[in-house]
């Protein structure tokens, strides 16, 4: 059996066909299709038109063609929110909001007065912020652009909008739900809050169908199978959110267990038995039973570094950058004392209602740039310390960290076990795309 798995990620939507073969899936192939994303009004916005991620979808299967006609399930994994207003026929009505996103600040403390923290907390898990928090977005898309929130029929996900594409069903599963703040993320029991909705103005009748992570929406149009050589018009399998289903590749399951993505962003998820509300960090659902992952964002780590390299190091190759001066710069600075510290929101922070920005303090005219990238460094370590000891109040914590993402290089973990936590690091190779052909597995198993 062959599963097309797709990750509609922030900047490139991947895709790979998996062999299942037993309790094995082995990758066949796997492409890439890149597009622009929207940052505006200083940077305070950030939206991708949908249709990017349709065209990526097409040009994606045509480039893996030989392969299409054998397709038995597709499986979706995508970026959240990516909040998506649609109508009738699932047709977008404004561009995806992203995860990036400042826009919504106003409305989001909006939500926190009418609701209340506590109730928040206790229901969904999670304090509303712009961006991370669907319902903050959709009362932006209601203050400020009526004429669309009145035409609006659903407001769903990245993997809403693909599915009803491919489908013609919305739905949306709970890991992705789990951040909207009107889903019951603390029970985990497929119910949207209908309390919260109506006192933010908001019917439930405008959210898709919850659907289990292994579950189908139906099978894929055949007028989108013909165009991408899909000739079985095969089932497509809501899937869940990226992060999520990275975490599950790699078989992060047990309380405890801690799993550190390194890429654009940095996010630390500790796997959860029960749900530990805080104002901290986000909680999202686990694609398993019965579990829950704390879900910690610095919204720049591989983009800190490109910024870093582009401004203070724009003579060196990406290479020279990566492969020589970053580590020779850490291990430099590993043992040495600096009096540089890094504060690190170069794009803001999930978990604040201000606009919070990255600084540098404590420079002399000794500083030099190796100081300032270690310090960097540091900072976005210790930014990730301090989540895990707050988890760690709540529950012991395993005494080894995996660790994945393009960011990551030996010098980088070594200022991790340094700065972040002194514990075992092992590397893995995850992937979103293996997670959702692992829920594509799922399906074909039980159907």
């Amino acid at each position: 059996m062959k599963i097309l798995s797709v990750d509609v990620g922030t900047t490139a939507m991947k895709m790979g066909v998996f062999d299942e073969s037993g309790d094995d899936l082995n990758l066949l192939t796997q492409v890439s299709r890149e597009y622009a994303i929207n940052t505006y009004n200083d940077g305070l916005f950030s939206d991708i038109e949908q249709e990017k991620w349709q065209q990526a979808f097409i040009k994606g299967c045509n480039a893996i063609a030989d392969l299409m006609p054998e397709v038995d399930v597709i499986s979706l994994s995508g970026t959240t929110p990516g909040l998506s207003a649609m109508d009738e026929k699932g047709e977008a009505l404004y561009p995806a909001i992203l995860m990036l996103d400042q826009r919504s600040r106003v409305q989001a403390q909006h939500i926190i007065d009418t609701v209340g923290i506590n109730e928040l907390l206790k229901k969904t898990a999670n304090m509303p912020v712009a961006g991370g928090c669907s319902l903050a977005s959709i009362l932006w898309i209601k203050d400020n652009l009526p004429d669309i929130f009145k035409k609006t029929f659903i407001f769903g996900h990245s993997n809403t909008f693909m599915a009803k594409w491919m489908t013609g069903q919305f739905a949306i599963d709970p890991s992705s739900a789990s951040l909207t703040a009107l889903y019951n993320t603390v029970e985990n029991n497929m119910t949207w809050n209908k309390d919260i909705a109506d006192s933010c103005g908001i019917s439930i009748t405008q959210l898709p169908e919850l659907t289990a992570s292994h579950e189908s929406t139906g099978r894929l149009k055949s007028d989108i199978a013909a165009e991408c050589g899909l000739k079985k018009e095969p089932p497509v399998v809501i899937g869940g959110n990226d992060a999520v289903l990275a975490a599950y590749s790699v078989g992060i399951k047990e309380p405890g267990e801690i799993f550190n993505i390194n890429g654009t962003c940095e996010i630390t998820m500790v796997c959860l038995p029960k749900c530990y509300p805080s104002t901290n960090y986000n909680i999202r659902t686990h694609v398993i039973p019965d579990r829950w992952f704390s879900f910690y964002v610095m919204n720049a780590q591989g983009k800190a570094f490109e910024w870093f390299h582009g401004l203070f190091c724009s003579e060196m190759s990406a290479d020279e950058f990566f492969c020589d001066f970053m580590p020779a710069a850490i291990d430099n600075w590993l043992n040495k004392v600096s009096g540089v510290i890094y504060v690190p929101y170069l794009m803001g922070s999930r978990y604040s209602l201000e606009p919070l920005k990255a600084a540098f303090s404590g420079l002399t005219q000794e500083t030099s740039r190796e100081e300032l990238l270690a310090a960097m460094v540091r900072g976005l370590c210790q930014y990730q310390q301090e989540n895990l000891k707050e988890i760690s109040i709540e529950m012991s914590l395993k005494g080894e960290i995996l660790v994945s993402g393009g960011a990551v290089n030996p010098s980088l973990i070594r200022a991790k076990k340094k700065w972040m936590r002194d514990c075992d690091y092992t590397l893995e190779t995850e992937s979103s795309m293996k997670g959702a052909a692992m829920l594509g597995q799922k399906f074909l198993e039980n159907r």
